[in-house]
Parts: C-alpha cells; sequence; structure tokens
C-alpha cells in the first residue's frame, strides 16, 4: 500500500464530470514489416502482458480511506484483467485522418474507471495506406510527461525483433480493509504533519545556512510571481469547459526548430513556443480578435526528476508561466522576446517557488489540500498549457510494427479550454492540441496556424 503524493493526488481532487484529468498519446505504426503486413491485438497483448512488471502502478487501482484524513492510497487490483484495459477499434471508411482524429475525441471525452487501474488503451486498425495506431489514455495521477516517455522506453523496442519477455508471477497483496485504511489514514493524518515538523528542524539545526537558502529562494519566487501580476489577461480560451474534447495534430521534423534555433538563438522549447504564440495570433486575427500589445500566458511544465527517479511514475514537475506575445510582429522579435523571458524566469527562483506551491498539499489535510486546488485552478491564473517532452531520437519499434509518430493528449481544466503538448520522438515533433468542444470549435484554423507560424521562423532563419 503507498500514499499517493500531493501532485499525484491533486488530479484526483480536480476532477469532475466535465474534466477529466487523464493525459495519453496516439502513436502512429507502419506494421509492413510484419508478417502479412499487420499488427494484430493478439501479438500486442501478448508483448503489454510480458512486460506489465515493469511498470507495477498498471496493475493497481486507488483507494480513498473511509474519511478524508489523508490521502489516497495505490493498491493492487487483485481482480485485474488486462482484457478490460486492452480494446480494439476499426475506423470506418477511408480510415484516413478525419475518421481517426473523430475517434480520438469520443475517446478522451469519456473519463476512466476509478474502480480500476486508471488506464486504457486500443489498438486502431482500418486505417488507410496500412498504417495502425495505438491510442493509450492514463490518468495524470499516475505518470507526467517525462514518466511517460520512460514508460514507453520500457514498452517499445528500439529493434524490430519482437522481445516476449519472461515475467515473474505476479501474486497481488489482498485489499486492506475499511478498518486498516481509517487507522492508516489516521495515523498518517496525525503523524504525517508533526514527522515533517521534525524533519524540517532537524534540517535546520544541522544545515542553517542551506535551509535559510532555500527559504528565501522560495519568497524571491514568490515575489516574481507576484510582480508579473496574480492573474492572466482576458481570453476567450478562459470559460467553463464541457465535457467533450476536439483533437488535432501537426507534425514537423526535428530538424526543423533546431535549425530555427541555430539560426536565431534561444532553444527548441523557445521554437515550440514561437510557433504555438504565432499560431494563436493567426487563430485571433481569423476570428476578429484583438491582437496588438496582447499576449497570453502559458503554464509550461518543467521536470524537476532526478536521475534516480528517471524511471518512477507518479509527477516530478515543477512549472514557469510564460506570457506569449500574439500580436503583429516578425517571426524573429516574436521568437527573441520569448527567448528573452525563459531565460530570465530559468535564472530566477520562478521554479523553486511553483513547486513550492505545487507541492504544498504536503503540510495540508486531504480535504483543504482538495479545496485550495480546486480554487486555484478556478482563478484566471493561466490563458492555456504547453508542454514539450523530448524523447529518444532512435528508431522504435512496438511488437514489431515501427513507430513513426506520437501526438501526447493532455487534459484540459475547468476555465480554461486549450491544451498544446509536443513529443519529439525518432525525428518527428508531433503536437498534440486538446481543446474543450466549444471553446475551440475552429481548433483545425489553428492547427494550420501553427504550421504557418513554424513556416515564418524557417523563412526568418533563411531555412
Amino acid at each position: 500500500m503507498e500514499r499517493l503524493g500531493p501532485q499525484d493526488a491533486s488530479f484526483l481532487y480536480l476532477e469532475r464530470p466535465n474534466v477529466h484529468q487523464h493525459v495519453g498519446g496516439l502513436a502512429i505504426l507502419d506494421p509492413s514489416a510484419l508478417r502479412g503486413g499487420r499488427l494484430t491485438y493478439d501479438e500486442l497483448v501478448e508483448v503489454i502482458a510480458s512486460r506489465l512488471h515493469l511498470a507495477s502502478r498498471f496493475r493497481q487501482k486507488v483507494v480513498f480511506p473511509p474519511l478524508p484524513a489523508a490521502r489516497p492510497v495505490w493498491v493492487d487490483d487483485e481482480k485485474f484483467d488486462l482484457s478490460f484495459h486492452m480494446r480494439r477499434a476499426a475506423l470506418p471508411s477511408p480510415g484516413g485522418r478525419t475518421e481517426l482524429v473523430d475517434f480520438v475525441q469520443r475517446v478522451i471525452s469519456r473519463p476512466l474507471d476509478r474502480a480500476k487501474p486508471l488506464w486504457e488503451l486500443y489498438l486502431i486498425e482500418g486505417m488507410e495506406d496500412g498504417l495502425t495506431s495505438i491510442l493509450t489514455k492514463v490518468h495524470h495521477a499516475m505518470v507526467d510527461g517525462i514518466g511517460a516517455i520512460d514508460l514507453a522506453s520500457a514498452i517499445y523496442d528500439f529493434a524490430p525483433q519482437v522481445q516476449i519477455l519472461s515475467p515473474p508471477p505476479w501474486r497481488p497483496e489482498a485489499e486492506p480493509d475499511r478498518n486498516s485504511l481509517l487507522a492508516d489514514a489516521l495515523r498518517e493524518g496525525l503523524g504525517h504533519p508533526i514527522q515533517g515538523f521534525l524533519d524540517f528542524t532537524g534540517r535546520a539545526l544541522q544545515t542553517p545556512s542551506r535551509v535559510a537558502q532555500q527559504i528565501g529562494e522560495i519568497m524571491s519566487g514568490l515575489r516574481e510571481m507576484l510582480g508579473g501580476g496574480v492573474l492572466a489577461p482576458a481570453s476567450p480560451l478562459n470559460r467553463p469547459v464541457g465535457a467533450n474534447r476536439r483533437f488535432a495534430m501537426v507534425e514537423e521534423p526535428v530538424q526543423s526548430f533546431k535549425d530555427v534555433k541555430n539560426a536565431l538563438g534561444g532553444t527548441v522549447n523557445d521554437v515550440v513556443l514561437a510557433t504555438v504564440a504565432g499560431g494563436l495570433h493567426i487563430l485571433f486575427r481569423a476570428r476578429r480578435e484583438p491582437t496588438r500589445d496582447r499576449f497570453l500566458r502559458a503554464m509550461v511544465p518543467v521536470s524537476v526528476r532526478t536521475d534516480d527517479q528517471a524511471s518512477a511514475l507518479g509527477n516530478r514537475v515543477s512549472s514557469i508561466f510564460v506570457d506569449l506575445p500574439i500580436g503583429p510582429m516578425g517571426a524573429k522579435k516574436r521568437l527573441h522576446l520569448i527567448s528573452e523571458k525563459t531565460r530570465y524566469l530559468k535564472e530566477s527562483n520562478y521554479a523553486v517557488a511553483a513547486g513550492f506551491l505545487m507541492n504544498i498539499g504536503t503540510w495540508a489535510p486531504p480535504t483543504i489540500h482538495a479545496m485550495a486546488a480546486r480554487a486555484v485552478v478556478r482563478a484566471r491564473l493561466i490563458n492555456l498549457v504547453v508542454s514539450n517532452v523530448p524523447g529518444p531520437q532512435v528508431p522504435m519499434f512496438i511488437a514489431g510494427a515501427k513507430l513513426l509518430a506520437q501526438y501526447p493528449i493532455m487534459p484540459i481544466a475547468e476555465n480554461m479550454g486549450l491544451s498544446i503538448a509536443v513529443t519529439s520522438l525518432v525525428g518527428t515533433m508531433a503536437f498534440g492540441i486538446t481543446a474543450d468542444w466549444d471553446t475551440l470549435p475552429d481548433i483545425e484554423t489553428l492547427a494550420q496556424a501553427m504550421d504557418e507560424s513554424l513556416a515564418e521562423l524557417r523563412k526568418a532563419a533563411g531555412k
């Protein structure tokens, strides 16, 4: 029995009928080298089944204590059934991009079943050009972006030869009864703050200068946050969301982003943010929304995983808030403004303060933790999320089928209808745009606008 961390628990507390806190990915595969030129459901099940022991969380479910005295716990699902979590679907003819996106939108609009391990996987057949897709849906309480890449590295191979592992026998631990859960929650609720205080006091006595420095960094970061203004600007992206989602895809070679970075400066992530900012400028212009001197505030997750946490599930992230200029300007100027802002934020204590706020639930009882988490997301602190998750740039295969691209899927918030994520794998930057159905009916306009935005950046770079 393992208790969820404060960040992981937050994603459960934030869930509502209209707000689902799952992440996911759409992998496009080429199975042409396989026997018969297709990846079968049975072959995929055999591979996944042989590797579940590499990620034990995928056979565990969340159990809440009878009273909200402590955060919920992970326990083994004694009735775990892989066939419930792995499913197959076929697209209607012609099986093109439109049909694929329509299927993805319907799947990600449904919540996960909390009575079972919080994940689903779909093998999607019937695609044109002989391709196949795998759609995964995993609760954010289980995994963050970097953790998902680490998990994919365990599921995928770096050679086309299919490898079926020999897992050890799985013997689930018995689920604790209500009395055990209650006693453990009360013990945790009473003992955790005391132990935390004792740990802090011990550190303060042993290394007072380091503790003082940490407190100073947090206070400095909080001042920087307040200095930038507490609320994000008003935006049509900030409105109450419904239960249904839209999804769109954009893809470009990784090398295009590196070429722009090398020619104009900044980082690859700065180029990603400039691509999004330029796309939003074009979208707002098409909507006849004013853009002059306007910016939108993006939350940009930053991994704080240490080397020894590389393969751990759960969330190890902080964030920075980046003001994206969406006014009329050249692509080069837009990139430079973003690069200056991100460089300043990275050199400051902004991420330290954000990490402190995201983990402040460590000290709070679950009821207060949940109330605080909901209050934060209901305030207009950001306009959108932009996440960049780098991955291996070498060929990858699953059950012998070659991975061509992996489009990420992100959750949205109660009053924020747009999240954009990009995964760089096997030489392709694959953007997944997830939005509330009513907030972004013109999601394809944004996808095309991001294409245009990157083209402007390449032109400015002479590429």
